[in-house]
């Protein structure tokens, strides 16, 4: 009887020896839905991963890192937006065999497309401005969306009026990317006379420099003596072409000398400034 029970015991042991032997070595592969194997997905795209244990395996833990950060939890399964990333997951078990762990890893390719939207800001206080937008990253050809204004192909749209837009870009693929635009004015700063000039023929401070005049092209420049008589007047006045301090062919004497400059701004009222300005040699 004794006999028995100890073949019997050495029966169940070797059998359980037997199956134990049959569920090592333990392992663990990573499935995805959807497929990232298969090729890239678009960014932000919702990935669900799931640990799949080899046959066997007794009560089986998981530890889930992304680009190296752990993940709270020991589940099978986590969710994740694609962006390039790198997951590992470490399985643990209680099977019996030598290791009882295994680890995996799985590669997220994300298509990420950059955008970069240009308002074109060419006068002062434009009420609209053109927009240039390029795109990077995806599969061209690229379509751009600015709600509220329109689509684009080629990536530009005209006139498009002060404010904030969202502009949605499209690959061929049907991967998307969300921009921000802001359209504001370009305040201009008003034109700064210089108070001196040294028209000598050194060839630095020769003439008079209005500066920022460039952003107004539309302007008068009068210039009078001590006794109010006009000296020199020009139209769309440049720093590159300007007064030299002479009148009538030749070179006006050292004194101070007074200006009026009218300017008027592509989007804006006229402005009227005064002042005085001297001659030195």
């Amino acid at each position: 009887m004794n006999k028995l029970i100890i073949f019997t015991i050495t029966t169940i042991f070797y059998l359980s020896s037997l199956m134990v032997k049959a569920q090592c070595p333990v392992n663990v592969t990573i499935s995805s839905n959807p497929d990232v194997t298969s090729g890239p997905v678009c960014e932000n795209t919702p990935v669900q991963l799931t640990a799949d244990s080899s046959a066997g395996a007794v009560n089986p833990t998981y530890v889930w890192v992304i680009n190296g950060d752990t993940v709270p939890g020991n589940g099978s399964t986590i969710n994740l937006p694609a962006n390039n990333q790198t997951i590992i997951v470490y399985m643990n078990t209680s099977t019996g065999c030598f290791p009882d762990n295994d680890s995996a890893s799985i590669f997220i390719n994300t298509t990420i497309i950059t955008t970069e939207a240009t308002p074109i800001i060419k006068e002062c206080n434009q009420t609209v401005a053109d927009v240039a937008v390029s795109s990077d990253g995806g599969e061209a050809p690229y379509n751009h969306d600015l709600v509220g204004v329109g689509q684009s192909s080629t990536g530009f749209f005209s006139s498009v009026p002060i404010g904030s837009y969202t502009l949605i870009t499209t690959d061929n693929n049907g991967c998307t990317d969300t921009t921000q635009v802001d359209i504001t004015p370009f305040d201009c700063p008003d034109p700064i006379p210089a108070q001196v000039f040294t028209p000598n023929g050194d060839g630095a401070n020769d003439t008079w420099i209005i500066r920022f005049i460039e952003l107004y092209p539309k302007n008068k420049v009068y210039i009078f003596d001590r006794w109010g008589q006009r000296v020199y007047h020009e139209e769309n006045y440049k720093n590159g072409d300007g007064w030299d301090a002479k009148y009538l062919g030749g070179d006006l004497p050292v004194s101070t000398f007074y200006y009026i400059l009218e300017i008027t701004p592509e989007f804006g009222d006229e402005k009227v400034f005064k002042g005085a300005v001297s001659i030195m040699r």
